[in-house]
């Protein structure tokens, strides 16, 4: 029998390699820390340069990969040791346990209406309050909520509380449920582990957190989405709609991953035009990315933008104008000194490696960039290797990707995993 194949991570690169593997008959192990499949783009409304639905791209994929017989789905888990070598690799498996039976749930939302718990939603940036036993948010998949032991008040409080429990009629809830290990022996192994989003360490100066017209991208984006915390409206952190707005392109800088800043950014106008029509857009972008001297085709959209397009110099700086919500924007341009005052600033991000990433380079002993991206020794030959064999990346593992490459990048990393296989008989 072929040998089993890991890959970590269920975002979209992850979920691709695992249906292509079983396709091919392999059995895959997919591994997921968090409660649901699906990454970062469950939480985009729409995807850009198509502005296709991403519910509508995604959701088929995880519902093939959660129906698919060939594909064991491990969410809540934290892998403990990787040993081994290209053929036989031995992994150690940690899975928290959801005290949610998922058989028998039926997703019916009654025991999360039942808790009395409250905390900030970190899959919504903190922009809403989840329960102690929860989905991460409408749609999500699987949708089965888990329990928070951290945060509930069985395993955390002075009483015990067993409100979720009373109110699903199913009995799906399961107290006794404890976190397990296992182990696994795999031939190969696909990192998908994703990346994360800046800000980094100059967020302070672009007054987020402080004022509430500030937004990170990925807070931006949870705004517009239907199924964020605001259904879709975009307003202000405090409720108010916007009569200015304003993107900083590259606020956190530039480098290789400035095309993909700059096709999440143009995302952004798309959706400042679909929601607030009557607001004239202020874009900064960075004056070396100038549309008039690069060859990248998303950048030259600039130069068609319904928006005010400013090229600095130097990296805007953004000041509170006390008598009001609004922001005073400032920076040099080739031209002299510019100025702008807008309620509503989004910061363009860029792609950092996740922590995940970051977590198998150094368990694994993996080269890596000084971007901390994982290292391909040979990318004239692949795009996927990394320095130990038998380890492959997808996706932004190796680097920023959209998500078109990140699949393509799947395919590339199953076909060197069957190569290998071929190749060691296993």
């Amino acid at each position: 029998m072929a040998a089993d194949v890991l890959v970590i991570g269920a975002g979209v690169a992850g979920m691709k390699a695992s249906l292509l593997l079983a396709s091919a008959g392999r059995r895959v192990h997919l591994i997921e820390n968090s409660s649901v499949i699906g990454g970062r783009l469950i939480r985009c409304e729409d995807i850009f340069p198509g502005m296709e639905c991403a519910t509508c791209m995604v959701s088929p994929m995880q519902q093939d990969v959660l129906r698919n017989d060939l594909i064991n789905v491990v969410t809540l888990a934290d892998i403990l040791s990787i040993e081994g070598s290209v053929g036989d690799f031995r992994v150690k498996i940690r899975k928290q346990a959801s005290c949610v039976d998922p058989v028998a749930c039926i997703g019916c939302a009654e025991c999360w209406n039942a808790c009395p718990i409250e905390i900030n939603n970190e899959f919504e940036e903190n922009l809403s309050k989840r329960k102690a036993i929860s989905v991460p948010c409408a749609g999500a998949l699987p949708n089965v909520p888990w329990i928070d032991r951290e945060h509930c008040l069985r395993w955390n409080g002075d009483e015990e509380c067993s409100l979720c429990a009373e109110a699903c009629v199913f009995a799906a809830v399961d107290y006794t449920d404890v976190d397990s290990e296992f182990e696994i022996t795999v031939s190969g192994i696909i990192l998908s582990t994703g990346y994360q989003p800046s800000p980094g360490d100059m967020i302070d100066k672009f007054q987020w957190g402080i004022r509430p017209g500030v937004f990170t991208a990925s807070e931006f984006e949870r705004y517009y989405s239907s199924n964020g915390p605001t259904s879709g409206e975009l307003v202000t952190k405090d409720g108010l709609k916007p009569e200015s707005a304003a993107i900083i392109v590259h606020a956190f800088g530039t480098g290789s991953h400035s095309s993909i800043n700059t096709m999440y950014s143009l995302k952004f106008l798309h959706y400042l035009k679909e929601k607030l029509p009557d607001i004239r857009p202020v874009v900064f972008l960075d004056a070396s990315y100038s549309p008039d001297s690069l060859e990248d085709r998303y950048h030259q959209k600039w130069q068609a933008a319904e928006a005010d397009i400013v090229l600095y110099t130097q990296l805007p700086e953004v000041q509170p104008i006390c008598d009001g919500k609004k922001l005073n924007i400032t920076c040099a341009t080739p031209e002299g000194t510019f100025s702008a005052e807008s309620d509503l600033l989004v910061l363009g991000t860029s792609m950092l490696p996740s922590t995940g990433t970051s977590k198998f380079i150094k368990l694994l002993g993996i080269d890596c960039t000084s971007d901390g991206f994982a290292t391909n020794p040979e990318p004239e030959h692949s795009s996927v290797m990394t320095t130990v064999p038998g380890i492959f990346t997808a996706g932004c593992t190796g680097g920023p990707l959209d998500i078109a490459s990140s699949v393509t990048e799947a395919a590339a990393a199953v076909g060197r995993v069957l190569a290998d296989a071929s190749r060691g008989g296993k």
